[in-house]
Parts: structure tokens; sequence; C-alpha cells
């Protein structure tokens, strides 16, 4: 026959199960409390903020370094935009004047033709 365990171990695992029963129900008394859940809340909300604000601080520096290039990139295309702007347009114009030439010159010599 196989050996039963003395009642006083059990009655003390018994009772140290009961006492994590306890703390247990306590814990989940605390965890449901309204003001609890508000701050539990509220430390989520700051928490999901300071993953958003860990990101901005470690790309912040790469880019603005990206940003700042763009802006220079930008000011160089400016330039060159007002300045071959109006050499485009002056190219247009000349063009314009010679096509308007070469017709006036083709309908002349198609009408001394016809």
């Amino acid at each position: 026959m196989t050996k039963h365990r003395p009642v006083h171990d059990r009655i003390a695992e018994t009772q140290a199960q009961l006492a994590q029963l306890i703390a247990k129900a306590n814990k989940e008394q605390i965890n449901t409390n309204p003001e609890v859940v508000a701050l539990d809340t509220e430390i989520k909300n700051i928490q999901t903020s300071m993953l958003k604000y860990n990101r901005w601080a470690s790309e912040g520096e790469e880019k603005i370094a990206n940003f700042e290039a763009r802006v220079i990139e930008w000011k160089g295309r400016l330039s060159t935009a007002k300045a071959k702007r109006k050499e485009a347009s002056t190219q247009i114009e000349a063009l314009r004047e010679k096509r308007k030439a070469l017709a006036e010159t083709l309908a002349s010599e198609i009408g001394t033709e016809a």
C-alpha cells in the first residue's frame, strides 16, 4: 500500500493554495477598479506616444539631412528654371518668327505656281 501524505502537510499546501487564490482575487479586484483602469489606459496611451517619439528621435537627424539636401537641390532647380525659362522663351519666339517667314515664303511660292 502507498504511503499517504501527513495531514499537516496537506493542510499547509491547502493554506498556501488559499493564500495564492486570495492574492489572485485581490489582484483582480484591484485591476478592475475604475480608477486603476483609467490609469492603466493613460499609461498605455503614453507608451504608444513614446514609441512614436522614439522613432522621431532615431530618424530625426537623417530626415533633416535629407530634407536639407532636397532644399539645396530645389534651390538649384529654381535658379536653373529661372535662367532656362527666359532662354527657352527667346528660342521659341525666334523659331516662331522663322516659321512665320518660311510659311510666308512657301505661301508666296504656292501662289505663283498656281
